[in-house]
C-alpha cells in the first residue's frame, strides 16, 4: 500500500479486495508493463501533476494457462510531496475486462488439475460446487463429441465484469467463451494464447448447475477451440446446442408457442447467413441446432467434425471467415449434398415442434 495515494480511502479499499482475491488465487506470475503512450487521466483530488500512461497487467495461474494473460488497466497516478503514488484506477465501459475476474468484488477460488473456477465470495452457488458440476459436463461434453477435452480452462462466475450480450441483440448471454491471450510486458508484441476463459453471467450460476445445457453449450466450444471464426455460426453454434441438449433431439420434442410456425414462415429457409446471425436469436439458435441435429443423426459426429475441419483448412487458405462462399462447396465435398437440402431438412424439423399443421 505504500505506493497508493494515502488520501483516497476508496481506492484504498479496492486494492486492499484486489490484492486479498490475487491472495487466494494459484498464482505463478504476476506483474505490470508500462508504455511510453499517454492516456487522458482521470481525475484526481488535488492540483498535483497528474499522468496516465497505458500500462498493462500480466497475469498468469498454475496449469489454467499456458502463459501471463495481458490486460491493460486504467491506472492514473499523481504526484505527492516529489513520489509517484497510485491516484485512480477505473474500469471504463469501453475497456472493461472480460478477463480479470480478480479486480472487484471480493472472490472463492477452487482448482482441481488445470481447471480454476472463480465465483463471488459468499454466493449461492459457491465455486466448489462450480467446479465438480463444471468437471461433470465437461466429462458429458466429450463422451458425445468422442474428443480429449483436457485443455486448461478459467471459469469466471464472478460479478466482476459485465455480461456479453447475444450478438446484435440486447439479451444478456448466460455464459460465453472467449480465449486468453498475452503480450509483451509493454504491450506492442503478442505472445499468443494464454488460455481459455467461460465467463458466466453471475446471475445464471444457479441455472447452469441445476441445469447442464448452457454449461455444456459453453464448453463444446471450448472443446472445439479453434473452429470459431473459420466455421459459420450455424454450425458452431447448431452443433454447441445439440451437445447442450443431449440426448434431447428436436424431432421428438414439441413446443406450445403458437407464434412458432407463423414465424419461421416469415424467415427464407436457408442456412443463416454471418450477416444475419443475431437478428433473431431465438430462431437463430433454433434453426442452428435443427440443422446440426439433421447432419449428425443421419451422417454422424465424425462426419460433422470434418466438415467443421474443412472450413477451417479452407479458411486458412483462402483468407475467409466463417464460411462466406464455400457452404455450398463444404457440404457437397464432406456430405455429397446441398446447402438447400440441408436447410429444408432443419426447417422440417422445427415446424414439426408446434405439432400438426
Amino acid at each position: 500500500m505504500a505506493t497508493i495515494d494515502p488520501g483516497n480511502a476508496g481506492l484504498l479499499r479496492t486494492q486492499t479486495a484486489f490484492f486479498d482475491n490475487m491472495r487466494r488465487l494459484p498464482l505463478t506470475k504476476f506483474y505490470y508493463g508500462m508504455s511510453r503512450t499517454g492516456l487522458a487521466p482521470t481525475e484526481v483530488a488535488g492540483d498535483d501533476p497528474e499522468l496516465r500512461p497505458q500500462v498493462l497487467e500480466h497475469v498468469q495461474l498454475r496449469r489454467a494457462m499456458v502463459r501471463p494473460v495481458s490486460t491493460e488497466v486504467a491506472m492514473t497516478f499523481v504526484r505527492r510531496e516529489g513520489r509517484w503514488l497510485l491516484g485512480a484506477e477505473v474500469l471504463e465501459k469501453s475497456t472493461v475486462p472480460r478477463a480479470r475476474p480478480w479486480y472487484g468484488v471480493p472472490v472463492d477460488v477452487a482448482t482441481r488439475g488445470d481447471l480454476v473456477v472463480l465465483t463471488d465470495r459468499g454466493a449461492q452457488v459457491g465455486a466448489r460446487e462450480l467446479l465438480d458440476r463444471t468437471r461433470t459436463a465437461l466429462e458429458e461434453v466429450t463422451d458425445v463429441l468422442d474428443l480429449p477435452g483436457a485443455q486448461p480452462l478459467l471459469v469466471d462466475a464472478t460479478s466482476n465484469g459485465l455480461p456479453a450480450k447475444v450478438n446484435q441483440s440486447d439479451e444478456d448471454a448466460g455464459a460465453y467463451s472467449i480465449g486468453l491471450y498475452a503480450t509483451s510486458r509493454d504491450g506492442k508484441q503478442d505472445r499468443g494464447k494464454a488460455g481459455e476463459l467461460i465467463r458466466a453471467n453471475p446471475d445464471d450460476v444457479t441455472q447452469l448447475v441445476e441445469g447442464p445445457t448452457t454449461l455444456r453449450h459453453e464448453l463444446t466450444h471450448f472443446v472445439l477451440d479453434g473452429f470459431g471464426d473459420t466455421n459459420p455460426q450455424w454450425v458452431t453454434e447448431g452443433i454447441a446446442q445439440y451437445v447442450g441438449l443431449y440426448p434431447g433431439l428436436l424431432a421428438r420434442a414439441r413446443v406450445t408457442d403458437p407464434t412458432l410456425r407463423a414465424r419461421l414462415a416469415d424467415r427464407p429457409v436457408e442456412l443463416t447467413a454471418p450477416g444475419l446471425w443475431g437478428s433473431d436469436p431465438f430462431l437463430d439458435y433454433l434453426t442452428a441446432e435443427a440443422f446440426a441435429e439433421h447432419l449428425v443423426t443421419r451422417f454422424g459426429t465424425a462426419k460433422y467434425l470434418e466438415m467443421m475441419r474443412l472450413f477451417r483448412r479452407i479458411a486458412v487458405q483462402r483468407n475467409l471467415l466463417l464460411g462466406q462462399g464455400v457452404v455450398d462447396e463444404v457440404l457437397e465435398r464432406v456430405y455429397g449434398v446441398s446447402a438447400e437440402s440441408v436447410a429444408r431438412a432443419g426447417f422440417d424439423l422445427v415446424e414439426q415442434l408446434s405439432g400438426p399443421a
